[in-house]
């Protein structure tokens, strides 16, 4: 797969307009409380829609959540733009803490519309954004925020690039994609678009931005030597989380209070896995297990790729080469010898009329639709295929049926983990 190097590059002509060229924005109406600022935003001259439509009026809202959290939002005052919703990452809750107790402070400039968060106690910037134009279209967001010289800037995963960021021509892309080989400089597998921003005796501290549009986000110098990074998303709402630390380990504890922990996982998922893509037959996979006996080498638990589905269709084993029998037996010896099994599973479904996980995820009406209300199609493993919506009331329903009959351990494959 050829990598995406990035969302907003255009291959037909040059823009008429560049972001210095947008009028930014007008803060009006202003709302001070204890712990919370609301102001509208306008636009300030003509619009200079560079990737599509400048949004004229916006709501700025800004919340003293915790002494250590601080939360502000951009959004647009018609709620037309997609934010991610509260069922799909539920928001942490605010203790309404005055602004005089909090770790952070916010302030603003009013024309043209800029904004700061610094540390209350010291007064140092963290994130300053004067000096740049806040761009809010309907398809494209930008902002950009001042950084110290030579920053140790960490995360804004998955990459596998340096731990510490670096910090002069650097473009980190988020948009999923399937990445074998984990190249570099490349979008992985997931998007976080979350940064550590270490300051040794200052501290460290941390911004995040919940937004799962795709996005390009910058770390460089301008020419005169000034470090920035700058976010470019290609829609979304600015919905940030700044995270006072001020210990690394402080900012991760408040971030997994933002996003949620993780799941706890069992014990034996941290042994020795076995995955890889090309085992030909059953007999093929059981001989690796046996090899690593063999060997006198651990292995905790061997994985399932696609290669067991039969013509590569999620929820079936190849009749041939991965019978359902076989397959009981091979994970039945498995667990006998304190070892597990995970299989892979590919939510492309084929479209396929006699094919029964599409044929009742099309009677519950599970997939995803395009702008005609057809099915949205595409061409994955098994050929032409659709795709769960999981938004849609069914969904669930249906995937949890399909998970249930092929993992049925009476009838199915009594896996440890998909």
């Amino acid at each position: 797969m050829r990598p995406l190097t990035s969302l907003l590059t255009f291959t037909v002509g040059a823009l008429a307009a560049s972001v210095e060229d947008c009028p930014g924005y007008t803060a009006s109406n202003i709302v001070k409380a204890d712990g919370t600022l609301t102001a509208d935003l306008t636009l300030s001259g003509e619009a200079c829609d560079l990737y599509s439509s400048d949004l004229p009026n916006l709501k700025l809202f800004v919340e003293y959540q915790t002494k250590t959290r601080l939360h502000m939002k951009i959004y647009d005052a018609g709620l037309d733009v997609y934010q991610v919703q509260e069922q799909i990452l539920p928001r942490p809750r605010s203790q309404a803490v005055s602004s005089s107790d909090a770790a952070l402070r916010f302030s603003l400039i009013e024309e043209p519309f800029s904004f700061s968060i610094t540390r209350s106690h010291s007064g140092e910037v963290l994130f300053n954004t004067t000096g740049g134009q806040l761009v809010f279209e309907s398809q494209y967001v930008y902002l950009r925020t001042q950084l110290p010289r030579d920053p140790n800037i960490y995360g804004l995963g998955e990459h596998s690039d340096s731990f510490r960021l670096p910090t002069v021509d650097y473009q980190r892309v988020l948009w999923n994609a399937e990445s074998p080989f984990i190249p570099r400089r490349s979008n992985l597998y997931g998007s976080h678009p979350v940064y550590f921003d270490h300051r040794g005796d200052g501290g460290t501290h941390g911004v995040f931005l919940l937004n799962s549009n795709g996005m390009d986000i910058n770390v460089d110098q301008t020419d005169a030597g000034d470090q920035y990074l700058e976010y470019n998303t290609v829609g979304g709402v600015l919905d940030f989380y700044f995270l006072a630390g001020p210990s690394p380990s402080d900012v991760s504890q408040q971030y997994a209070e933002v996003v949620g922990l993780p799941a706890m996982m069992p014990h034996w998922s941290f042994g020795f896995h076995q995955c890889k893509y090309g085992y030909w037959d059953v007999n093929y996979a059981a001989e690796v297990v046996g090899n690593y006996s063999a060997a006198n080498m651990p292995l905790e638990t061997l994985w399932g790729d696609i290669d067991y589905m039969d013509l590569r269709q999620v929820f079936t084993t190849d009749p041939e080469r991965f019978p359902m029998h076989k397959m009981r037996e091979l994970v039945e010896t498995l667990h006998q010898r304190g070892q597990q099994y995970i299989m892979m599973l590919d939510p492309g479904i084929h479209r396929l009329g006699n094919y029964s996980t599409f044929a009742r995820g099309a009677e519950k009406d599970v997939f995803l639709k395009a702008d005609d209300g057809s099915r949205y199609r595409g061409a994955q493993w098994a050929g032409e295929v659709v795709w769960p919506d999981w938004f849609a009331p069914n969904t669930q329903e249906w995937w949890t049926d399909e998970i249930s009959r092929f993992f049925d351990p009476e009838t199915g494959i009594d896996v440890d983990g998909a």
